[in-house]
């Protein structure tokens, strides 16, 4: 069982080869001092292509190299995705000793993760639609 809040297709290549791709272009920050490419990094390390998912395999794809994914990282855990929670996150410490977590999913569910939900709210809704 799954759910689904937005599907997009193309007709030719999504649906005859069976590939999703994801447009960097249209990747939105709603974070200051964060760019597109640090969103990418966050989110293909919050993804498993060992269970061969086409988000995942596409988002881990967008990487102009796929070792960045473990490069100076210790993984502390992973939440794997499940329906209760609609998305999957990892807590890692990078090579300086930070810790981080980058989460993806469904957008309400990680809306609700955002330390600044009140100040994008809208325009996250506005993206949405």
């Amino acid at each position: 069982m799954a759910g689904m809040d937005v599907l997009c297709s193309d007709k030719t290549g999504t649906l005859t080869l069976n590939k999703l791709s994801v447009d960097k272009n249209l990747v939105e920050v709603f974070a200051k001092g964060v760019d597109a490419d640090s969103v990418v990094l966050m989110v293909a390390r919050a993804s498993r292509t060992e269970n061969q998912d086409a988000i995942d395999t596409a988002i881990v794809g967008m990487l102009a190299d796929p070792k960045d994914l473990v490069i100076d990282i210790k993984k502390v855990h992973f939440l794997p995705f499940n329906h209760t929670d609609k998305r999957t996150t990892l807590t890692y410490i990078d090579g300086y000793g930070k810790m981080h977590r980058g989460s993806k999913g469904a957008p309400e569910q990680i809306l609700n993760l955002s330390h600044n939900k009140s100040d994008i709210e809208c325009r996250v809704h506005a993206v949405i639609d």
